[in-house]
């Protein structure tokens, strides 16, 4: 019998495990996504505990993660461990980034770690992620397309949406690392301040990025875990 099929996949960034990178990422957001254990960060006076669960509630459930292919439901006539296979082929054709420079940013309402210049190369790979794997993925649901569909998308934004099943997506797309969900503007400008303290030193230095993730949703509405690591180039 093959594997259990999960309810969504997703093509993901992830810093390699036992990184500082990946520890601070998980940590900050409060689940790490192999083990699937809660975490909780040492948090500053000024950030209360309810506030920093509220925060980060929506990134949470998907992991410290920067998007290539976004969350899809797997097509009837494909499998999980066609997708595996498929990571690793792609991955193995593809070649690592190593000087990825991040810095703490507000994007739309939301604060994310984003390049701190372009970076032409991630923006093709993760382009190629989505046509690659788009044969795998089953057409969006109405209730998908309709959730996505915000009244500020642009012209090519739901152009993209129709063709793709989501907004941001090849020229749209931009690379980031979600730290909080959407925050009131008093609010987001505190933890601003703070998550760019907190990440300072270790912006000092690249992300290396030297390999993609499959995570998988098992059930609706619950948390994506790391199903499969594959090493570029």
């Amino acid at each position: 019998m093959g594997e259990e099929r999960c309810h969504r996949y997703a093509i993901y960034f992830t810093p390699e495990e036992e990184t500082p990178w990946y520890e601070m990422g998980s940590r900050w957001l409060g689940r790490d996504p192999v083990t699937g254990l809660a975490v909780v960060p040492g948090l500053p006076d000024g950030i209360g505990l309810e506030q920093w669960r509220d925060a980060t509630a929506s990134p949470r459930r998907y992991g410290f993660h920067a998007t290539l292919k976004p969350p899809f439901s797997l097509a009837a006539d494909r499998d999980a461990e066609e997708l595996r296979l498929g990571l690793r082929s792609f991955a193995a054709s593809r070649q690592p980034h190593s000087s990825v420079r991040l810095r703490v940013a507000s994007l739309g309402g939301f604060l994310a770690l984003v390049p701190s210049g372009p970076y032409p190369g991630l923006c093709q790979l993760a382009a190629d992620c989505v046509e690659y794997f788009e044969n795998f993925r089953a057409p969006a649901s109405a209730e998908d397309l309709s959730r996505r569909r915000h009244p500020n998308l642009n012209e090519r934004e739901l152009e993209n949406l129709a063709r793709w099943g989501y907004p941001y997506v090849l020229d749209t797309w931009k690379f980031h690392m979600t730290l909080t969900g959407t925050l009131e503007p008093e609010v987001r400008h505190n933890f601003h301040q703070y998550l760019g303290q907190l990440f300072a030193k270790q912006c000092e230095a690249p992300m290396p990025v030297t390999s993609i993730c499959l995570f998988a949703e098992r059930e609706p509405n619950s948390d994506f875990f790391l199903m499969e690591r594959a090493a570029l180039g």
